[in-house]
């Protein structure tokens, strides 16, 4: 009796299944090529302290990024800070400044933030770089 019942459910799955099937009408035939992109991230320049304003957007909005979802959004921004660190790393060592773990601290949050879905890691590398810049700022300036 088993074996009957599922005999019988294979068969209306099978049934059912062919009943949706796609029934494709006209050529499939298409003229139009497929677009390709790519995204080419600009290598950061500038000073030490434009390079550390230009984080301020990659931590801005990276929280609601994650929230909604936007894997290509975050993704981005990562590269982005990352980007900016290896540009900014060899200024703030030339400077004899003390601030490079500081500003690798920030870039950390921002991976964290991406990589493990924590909004609130990204809302903290937004608040620490402007005091980083408020810190860095009368420093350079002597």
């Amino acid at each position: 009796m088993t074996n009957i019942k599922r005999l019988l459910n294979v068969s209306l799955c099978a049934i059912a299944l062919t009943s949706c099937a796609t029934t494709i009408t006209g050529s499939t035939d298409s003229t139009v090529a497929p677009a390709s992109t790519t995204t080419i991230l600009v290598i950061p320049t500038g000073s030490i302290i434009s390079l550390l304003q230009q984080l301020v957007p990659v931590a801005d909005g990276l929280g609601q990024a994650i929230v909604d979802g936007n894997s290509k959004v975050y993704k981005a921004k990562v590269a982005e800070a990352d980007a900016i660190l290896l540009a900014v790393e060899p200024l703030i060592r030339d400077s004899k400044i003390d601030v490079l773990e500081s500003v690798q601290r920030v870039v950390r949050l921002i991976h964290s933030a991406a990589e493990s879905k924590r909004p609130a890691d990204a809302d903290k590398a937004l608040r620490f770089i402007p005091l980083i810049i408020d810190a860095v700022t009368p420093l350079l300036n002597k």
